[in-house]
């Protein structure tokens, strides 16, 4: 499916596949954004391949997937790309099996357990090779103690994502997986290894799902630091949900510009050829 209009001045691209960044984008909370549906359908019908790549690190893809279809949206579990599942695949493999120890949902820990990993308990005595932090809503001040203990005995820190937070209803700030990390590396001295947006492997994964090549590809996101700069740098264009008018430059020119930018979803749809469609 091709975008009707020209982006900074090329020639219109030959875009098949469309990969949507999910909380701040296609919904809050739980309910859809306006235009969500309608802009699906209009990408569907036309014959474009549609996938989802987040960095929810809390849910598993088949949650994700019954949460969308109760809000009206069509996400099969295969075009869900997660942080969830994204942390142990990619430790899999870059390290191989593992021992680690996991601070996150139950699905997080699952999925590593999956990927073929030795989950072992943070206050476990022995050594472990890697710690992974996803967003844990249980997380406490002796987690962070036991964690700082295991990186110590030299575990490697890895997190799901580098989000400090998402948007939630409202325009409440709701705490992310880096802002738990941001505590770990001011106790412990030691950088974190983000597997999520903006780094390249959730990309890669959902672009070899979809076999598809980036000059044909759309990443679309409310977040320019993740979704935008994420999805230039893994060599797609990039269309900016930018409701709020936020200023993308940090003053000296060094952040992407994305290909086009719109405050809202219905008129993305507008752009492809379709009404504006607020459903």
């Amino acid at each position: 499916m091709q975008i009707s209009m020209r982006l900074d001045g090329r020639e219109e691209p030959d875009i098949r596949t469309w990969l949507f960044d999910l909380d701040g984008t296609l919904y809050f909370g739980n309910e859809p954004a306006p235009g969500a549906r309608a802009l699906l359908h209009r990408i569907r019908s036309a014959g474009g391949q549609v996938f989802f790549v987040t960095n929810n690190s809390r849910h598993s893809p088949q949650e994700i997937t019954a949460k969308l279809e109760k809000m009206g949206l069509i996400a099969p579990v295969s075009s869900i790309v997660t942080a969830t599942e994204g942390t142990g695949r990619y430790l899999r493999e870059t390290y191989g099996r593992l021992a680690v120890s996991v601070a996150g949902s139950a699905a997080f820990e699952e999925a590593h357990r999956v990927a073929g990993h030795d989950v072992c308990p943070l206050d476990d005595n022995g050594s472990v090779d890697a710690v992974v932090i996803g967003l844990d809503e249980a997380f406490t001040y002796t987690k962070l103690e036991q964690i700082a203990h295991a990186l110590s005995k030299g575990a490697k820190l890895i997190a799901a994502n580098s989000d400090l937070y998402h948007p939630g209803l409202g325009g409440r700030k709701v705490p992310e997986t880096g802002t738990l990390v941001t505590a770990v590396e001011a106790l412990s001295g030691t950088a974190a290894d983000y597997i999520g947006k903006p780094a390249p492997h959730l990309f890669r994964y959902a672009l070899s799902l979809a076999d598809a090549s980036p000059s044909q590809t759309v990443m679309v996101g409310d977040n320019y630091s993740t979704d935008i700069r994420g999805g230039k740098s893994a060599g797609l264009y990039t269309i900016w949900l930018n409701r709020i008018g936020e200023q993308a430059a940090n003053g000296q020119g060094q952040w992407p510009t994305a290909d086009l930018i719109v405050p809202r979803l219905s008129e993305l749809c507008y752009h492809l050829g379709g009404e504006y469609d607020e459903s």
